[in-house]
Formats: structure tokens, sequence, C-alpha cells
């Protein structure tokens, strides 16, 4: 509700109040989770902050790096986006520094989400549902918690339904698959947060240096490529469940 009010009543005409407003929006999900988290006795531990594994930390950037660029590879062949401008990027050092801070500040950012989402949710689904339904619960709950910047059209400005009942809750069933695959036994709210940050820097800045032909199948294909993201690793995190 607060999203959507939000969203409604300010305008980006008014950049500071809007920011602020979508920061808090951003930062509700951590902020009812320390609140809960608090009320039950847990700690900072119980909310999986502790220190990842260094294949943890690789893969979390590392898939979403092969994911995007994949998808994006074939939708410029396929004709649905143009090819991209990397002139935008500037000269070398601009482009490690874009890299550097713009991931930085990505990863600081989904911290409010990634605290109640794997930092507090996750946990308390495995334990009603199990592993694989709660990773379908959690996923729905996050791509629906999306909802109001979806129906403005945040992805898809002409296709605002498909992308805020379709896309978004397909992808972040994909994307909580791909996080518990990787945290699988040791879900340190690090990872996430690295794999958060790095599917959205990523996305973002492709869609930064090339433009959409076709809005209608660079949504369905967008949506097609999460599908398969669950079948593949939906299978994979099955069978780490089954080994153990």
């Amino acid at each position: 509700m607060f999203g959507f009010l939000s969203l409604e009543f300010i305008s980006k005409k008014t950049p500071i109040l809007f920011t602020v407003f979508s920061l808090i929006y951003g930062f509700l999900p951590a902020i009812i989770a320390l609140i809960l988290n608090k009320k039950e006795g847990g700690s900072w531990k119980s909310l999986n902050f502790f220190t990842p594994s260094l294949k943890g930390v690789l893969l979390s950037i590392f898939i979403p790096l092969v994911y995007v660029f994949l998808d994006f590879y074939l939708q410029i062949h396929l004709g649905f986006r143009s090819a991209p401008d990397w002139t935008i990027f500037g000269s070398p050092t601009q482009l490690i520094l874009i890299i550097l801070i713009g991931y930085l500040g990505m990863s600081i950012l989904v911290f409010g989400e990634e605290i109640g989402w794997r930092g507090y949710l996750q946990k308390k689904l495995f334990t009603s549902f199990g592993e694989i339904k709660g990773v379908f619960i959690l996923g729905l709950v996050w791509g629906l918690w999306h909802m109001p910047v979806a129906l403005k059209g945040y992805n898809f400005p002409n296709y605002p339904y498909l992308e805020a009942f379709i896309t978004y809750p397909i992808a972040c069933i994909a994307f909580s698959f791909i996080i518990a695959y990787i945290g699988f036994n040791k879900y340190s709210i690090f990872i996430a947060a690295f794999f958060h940050a790095a599917n959205n820097f990523f996305k973002g800045s492709l869609i930064s240096i090339t433009e959409v032909k076709n809005e209608f199948n660079f949504a369905i294909f967008s949506t097609l490529i999460c599908v398969d993201l669950i079948l593949i690793f939906g299978y994979l995190y099955w069978r780490k469940i089954k080994k153990e």
C-alpha cells in the first residue's frame, strides 16, 4: 500500500521527495524484518549476517553476468534491441569507475530488500513449507512486492500488467532459486546482496547502452530466460537437497 500511495502522489518532478519515498519503500522489507526479529529475540546472526565463502561470492557475480549478457546477446541478434553503444561509458578508466561505484552502490541499496527476503522470511518459509515450495513462495512474494513500480511500467511501459503479474514474479522465483543454490546450507545475506546487485547492475548497464526495438518480444524473451533459469537452478537445487 505504501508503494502504491508514494508512487501515485509523489511526482518525479520533486526528485528529492520522490527519492526519499523510494528509499523508504525499498527498505521496508528490512525495516519490518528488523522489528520482527528484535521482538522474537533474534540477533544479526539470525538474519544471516556472517562471512560468505569466496566461491559463493564469485558465483553470485559470475552467474548473473553470464545469463544477462546471453539474454541481451540473443535479443540483439533477434532484432528485439539495438546493438550496444559502448562509447556511452566513456574511457576505460571511466568504465572501471562506473563498475566499482555502481556495483558498490547497488549492493548497499539491495540490502533493504535482502534483509527482509533472505535474511528473515526465507528461513520461516523453509520451515513451514519445505525448501522447494519455500523458494517458490518467497519468489512470488518478492515479485508481487514490485507490483507498484511494475504497474507504472518500470521495465515495459507499454505492458505493465505483463510486467507486474508475469515477468516480475517469474524472474524473482528464478533469482530465488539461484540464490538458494549458491548459498545452500550457508545462507549468508551477503551472497543474496551480491547476486541481487550484480543482476540489477549488469541488466541496467546493458539497457542504458541499447535501445528497445520490439518491447513485447523483449518482455516475452526476458520472461522465457527466467523460466529456463527456474528449470536449471530448480533442478540443481533439488539435487543438492537430495544429496544432503
